[in-house]
Formats: C-alpha cells, structure tokens, sequence
C-alpha cells in the first residue's frame, strides 16, 4: 500500500513540474502576442502574467507533493483541481484578449482598461470562477495534507 502511494505520488509530482514548466513556457510564449493582433490588449497582458506565475505556483506545489499526506483520492483531486484552477486563470485573460470582453469579477481592470465590448461576459466570468473554485479546493487539500502529515510525525 506505501509503495501504491508513493508511486502516485512521485508521478503526481512529475507531472505537476512539467505542467508548470509548460505554463510558464505558454505565458512566455503569450506575452509576444502583439497588441495589434487581439481585440484587448489588456487581456493578453493578463494572461501572460498569469500562466507565468500559476506555473511558478505549481511547480512549488509540485516540490510539496511529498509533504502531503492525502489519500489516493483525494491527491488525484489535489493534482485536477489545481491544474484546471492554474489554466482556467491564464484561459480568462486569453479569452478576453480575442473577443474583446471583460467580466464582472475584474471591475478594476475593466475600468483602467475599458475593453472594446463593455459588459460581462460569460466565457470569461466563467473561466474566473472555475479557477477560484478550483485554486481553493486544491489550497484546501494542500494545507490538510500539510497539516495531516504534521499530526502523524508527532
């Protein structure tokens, strides 16, 4: 059963360093979009800076993947949840940026950078909540693998 764990574990781990290396790489990547070829600039901007930094975010989470522990279950819930959370941020900017749309969670951007089509728009609104709902199931299960493993080394 360890060696069942452990192995999820290190493959878990594995992946959640290359997604976030690659996430990276596509933030990068984004922020040579040039500001004549999107609708919003804004957007574009945005999701470079988060496919960037949600790809520094879990290539640390995949340094902590050993630190949890969680049942099998519930780290393939970790490992989904944060991926889908991690991408869907970086997707609303980069959605945004093509069809010219902001959303209704982002008041502050919209109204620095008013995109070409006021409104909410729910592609975008969309991608938002998934992410928060998603980011926080896996800081959830992160913080109660942490502290798990905390109470079983006392």
């Amino acid at each position: 059963m360890e060696s069942g764990i452990n192995n999820l574990k290190e493959t878990i781990r594995r992946w959640t360093l290359i997604l976030g290396v690659l996430q990276i790489t596509v933030g990068c990547a984004i922020g040579f979009i040039p500001p004549s070829a999107v609708e919003w600039f804004r957007g574009i901007v945005m999701a470079h800076i988060e496919f960037t930094a949600n790809g520094i975010l879990m290539i640390v989470f995949g340094f902590l993947v050993n630190e949890l522990r969680l049942s099998s279950v519930a780290l393939k819930v970790w490992f989904v949840t944060l991926v889908i959370g991690t991408w869907a941020n970086g997707t609303a900017g980069f959605i945004g940026a093509f069809i010219g749309a902001s959303s209704r969670l982002m008041p502050t951007i919209t109204e620095k950078f008013p995109p070409p089509v006021s409104g909410d728009n729910q592609y975008v609104t969309g991608m938002l909540l998934l992410c928060g709902v998603t980011i926080m199931v896996a800081l959830l299960l992160t913080l109660y693998g942490l502290l798990n493993k905390l109470k079983g080394s006392e």
